[in-house]
């Protein structure tokens, strides 16, 4: 059962590897090591002084496979660093993963401080298990006849060091619980972070219920130098005797797939929703071309004949006002079919590392002036974010949503609220407002073409399939959620330059 969870936990790496930043996953692959070195090592230690009633309950090993393990020829001590390395760099590295995954800085000074104090600590602890060190401290103690004081220093060593791995484990769920609370309005963000601690539990509880009492000091002194005892592991045997121990690793084994499974059902039904949005945004787009090309016809003709008879009734006022009522009406369906065609056509970016501020405060500032009794707040952060992108169509799309907010709030009035932050690998956008909201079954086809909830006879229902467009185009990601009669609220997430 042991080494089927070892394999599902290498299967979870190759599966969640292209989710993580490269620090992230180094994390998780010494992570992995740790735990099977440590698994390894522990069971080669067990096999060279024949605990065989204790391995036979973590692994059915065959009388042919225990015998040729017991008469190899493992050197001890090497086994014994071996696991409290495995123990120590699994510890080390589950408390760096969980860092590394809630910071979306690709490198800074107070993060390589934090590894470095973690991994400083990590040492301190290898070498006060280390048997050779062991052994010479209490032959020392033994001449000076101070033995009960290197027990005293010893066991208060055990002490400090459980108490401090059993806090980087709470610590690292800690974090990634601040995480995913903090980031819960992200969907993307907040899934991820789920799946992950979820999937990282049962490794945890598997390796709590059988190292819980490691590292160790294995080794102690006899009256000869010749002759060392090696100590038996304190485990606990209850539930092993018992064989709940296969249920507990086969629990583990079906909570990690579970929970991989969801994962990745999620990722994929968001991805189809992409692209069924893609397929027809741009199935729209073919159609609109035709549709506005023959509707341009007729309207150069209505315009056409509008023209000749402002010209053959030239002193008829009435007829001119009305001719005048035509002409109009023709112009801003042209500019309609235009701005239709320009928000549908093939982008093309110019993609450069930009503030994310700066496009946010060009399309706040078009509509400030013109507002009476709605208030725009914009929340900037201290740090100045760099993403990449492409100014002028991100400020197209903030123009979009915020003319949208403005649009709903419009009536009653109202306030909306624009945030920008960093999570991850992402700058995030966020902009809501306190209005009618949207029905949830509307929600999902919110980019749709040609789909509006807007009763008004000028909207296309096209503004939000552009900001789709666009934001896909930039390799991000683009969220809604809304409550009727509470808020709307849009999080747009952009590739992550860095964070100054």
């Amino acid at each position: 059962m042991i080494f089927l969870c070892l394999i599902f936990m290498v299967f979870l790496i190759f599966f969640i590897y292209k989710y993580l930043s490269s620090r992230s996953i180094f994390f998780l692959c010494t992570l992995t090591i740790g735990w099977i070195l440590a698994y390894i090592s522990f069971t080669l230690y067990l096999s060279k002084f024949n605990y065989y009633n204790i391995v036979n309950q973590f692994i059915d090993f065959g009388p042919g496979t225990w015998n040729r393990l017991v008469l190899g020829n493992f050197d001890v001590h090497t086994l014994i660093r071996l696991f409290n390395l495995g123990i120590i760099l699994f510890y080390f590295s589950f408390l760096s993963f969980s860092i590394s995954f809630i910071s979306s800085l690709r490198s800074h000074p107070r993060l390589r401080f934090i590894y470095l104090g973690l991994g400083i600590v990590g040492i301190v602890q290898f070498l006060f298990y280390d048997p050779s060190l062991n052994l010479m401290l209490q032959d020392l103690a033994f001449k000076a006849g101070k033995m009960d004081l290197y027990e005293q220093w010893s066991h208060t060593g055990d002490i400090v060091f459980q108490v401090m791995n059993d806090t980087y484990l709470v610590l690292s769920l800690s974090l990634f619980l601040y995480h995913y609370i903090r980031y819960y309005q992200l969907r993307s963000i907040r899934d991820h972070t789920f799946y992950i601690t979820i999937s990282l539990l049962p490794l945890t509880f598997v390796h709590l219920f059988i190292f819980y009492w490691a590292p160790a000091n294995f080794v102690r002194i006899t009256f000869s130098k010749s002759f060392i005892n090696y100590v038996q592991p304190s485990i606990n045997l209850f539930l092993m005797e018992y064989r709940f121990f296969p249920l507990l690793a086969i629990g583990a084994i079906g909570i990690m797939l579970y929970n991989i499974y969801k994962f990745k059902a999620n990722e994929a039904r968001y991805s189809n929703i992409n692209i069924i949005t893609k397929k027809k945004i741009d199935t729209a787009s073919l159609g609109i071309r035709a549709f506005t090309h023959a509707i341009k016809n007729h309207l150069l003709a209505i315009r056409s004949e509008a023209e000749y008879l402002q010209e053959k009734f030239a002193d008829d006022e009435d007829a001119l006002y009305s001719l005048k009522l035509i002409t109009e009406s023709c112009e801003q369906s042209f500019q309609s079919i235009n701005q239709a065609n320009d928000k549908l056509k093939q982008i093309t970016l110019n993609i450069k590392a930009v503030p994310l501020d700066a496009p946010i405060e060009k399309a706040i500032q078009r509509f400030r002036s013109n507002l009476t009794n709605v208030e725009i707040h914009f929340e900037k952060t201290n740090s100045n974010i760099l993403v990449y992108m492409d100014e002028d169509y991100i400020n197209e799309v903030l123009n979009n949503i915020l003319k949208n907010s403005v649009e709903a709030l419009s009536n009653a009035g109202g306030s909306i609220w624009v945030s920008v932050n960093y999570v991850d690998q992402w700058g995030t956008i966020s902009i809501r407002d306190n209005g009618p909201g949207i029905e949830a079954e509307h929600v999902e086809e919110i980019f749709t073409p040609f789909f509006s909830t807007k009763p008004s006879i000028t909207n296309w229902g096209i503004g939000l399939s552009f900001c789709h467009k666009v934001i896909t185009a930039h390799s991000g990601k683009i969220e809604v959620k809304s409550e009727v009669g509470k808020y709307t609220q849009f999080d747009i997430l952009l590739p992550l330059v860095k964070r100054v």
